[in-house]
């Protein structure tokens, strides 16, 4: 049976948008970019990713490589959000140098691109969960993002993508971002010059790596998979906390978007580098991450985030959590999202 979940006369304000010229001079000051900050948080996250698969030689029993694999797919989110940074050019202070830094050491290891992935981006920003959300059009057509569910199914979905039964449909998705999605499909941005240097590049240096070590296996085991497999759980769990997914919006960007507080265990697996507060990086985009907390408490102050509605405590918590809302009452779903008549009803399955 479904969660049960009371709802709140704050489920059904009017809409209400950000006053961002009375937090002009905050956002000014936490839209400073350190390069010094970036980069060593890209540091830290390929330090463990080379400890993880150190900790598989060193042990050399067969249980470490789940238990790395786990930790490989933590960080490799992690570079996501590195990625995610640089889409919005405030990952390092020079935009072409954070492109080249984003592509080699967070992108193209993922099959990625920087810039494919923006082009998107900034259609999910410009148009956020209307139908020209290019995120928001993928995930009505297909089943799996359609919430709320019971427990037991929504735990079905997470399990399923822990073990890749998803992966095609995310493939789907990502393959415009990618470097051989984008040459041929014609996705857009074209490929320029730069990008095609850099990616044979990198695609020369891991096969030299590769033959040299003949860590084949290590590579397909420990990093290959955990991208389709469990990194694709952490990141559904983190994306369904993002937005609401149904077919038609109120225009009330503060109800669009959520910021999901997660504990320290869970921000560690499931919302990496503070990508847990997407409500406050939507609203004030030129922030970086290492700021968005100080941002976050600003924009609290505004009285405009509110417990169950635009704020969760936890993602995995018994009280006002991510997962009581996504396993609630389809009938109580319906009823807070009733005003206004713009609204339409949530899917759910």
């Amino acid at each position: 049976m479904y969660a049960q979940v009371v709802v709140d006369e704050a489920d059904i304000q009017f809409a209400q948008r950000v006053d961002r010229k009375a937090l002009a001079a905050v956002t000014r000051e936490l839209s400073q970019v350190s390069n010094v900050r970036a980069l060593w948080t890209l540091a830290v996250q390929w330090a463990a990713i080379a400890a993880a698969f150190a900790f598989v030689f060193w042990v050399d029993r067969w249980w470490a490589w789940p238990l790395a694999a786990v930790v490989i797919a933590t960080r490799q989110h992690a570079l996501l959000a590195l990625m995610h940074e640089s889409a919005h050019y405030h990952f390092l202070s020079n935009r072409k140098v954070s492109d080249v830094v984003a592509d080699l050491l967070c992108a193209f290891p993922l099959n990625m691109t920087t810039a494919g992935y923006r082009h998107e981006h900034m259609l999910h920003h410009r148009y956020v969960n209307t139908p020209q959300d290019p995120y928001l059009a993928g995930q009505l057509v297909d089943a799996s993002w359609h919430f709320p569910r019971t427990p037991l199914r929504a735990t079905a979905v997470f399990l399923a993508d822990a073990l890749g039964l998803y992966a095609p449909n995310h493939l789907k998705v990502v393959m415009p971002w990618t470097y051989w999605g984008r040459l041929a499909m014609g996705a857009q941005p074209r490929i320029t010059a730069g990008e095609h240097l850099r990616y044979w590049l990198y695609v020369a240096t891991l096969v030299t790596v590769l033959v040299t070590t003949g860590a084949w296996l290590h590579w397909l085991l420990l990093w290959v998979m955990p991208t389709a497999t469990v990194m694709m759980a952490f990141f559904r769990m983190r994306a369904l906390g993002e937005h609401p997914i149904e077919e038609t919006t109120s225009g009330d960007e503060t109800r669009e978007t959520r910021d999901v507080m997660g504990t320290a265990l869970e921000n560690f697996f499931i919302a990496p580098l503070n990508v847990n507060l997407h409500l406050t990086h939507h609203a004030f985009p030129s922030v970086p991450f290492y700021n968005l907390p100080a941002m976050h408490a600003a924009f609290a102050k505004t009285g405009l985030l509110e417990d169950g509605v635009n704020r969760f405590e936890t993602y995995l918590g018994k009280e006002n959590s991510l997962f009581q809302h996504l396993t609630r009452e389809p009938e109580a779903s319906a009823a807070s999202v009733s005003q206004p008549a713009a609204l339409g009803q949530p899917l759910h399955s």
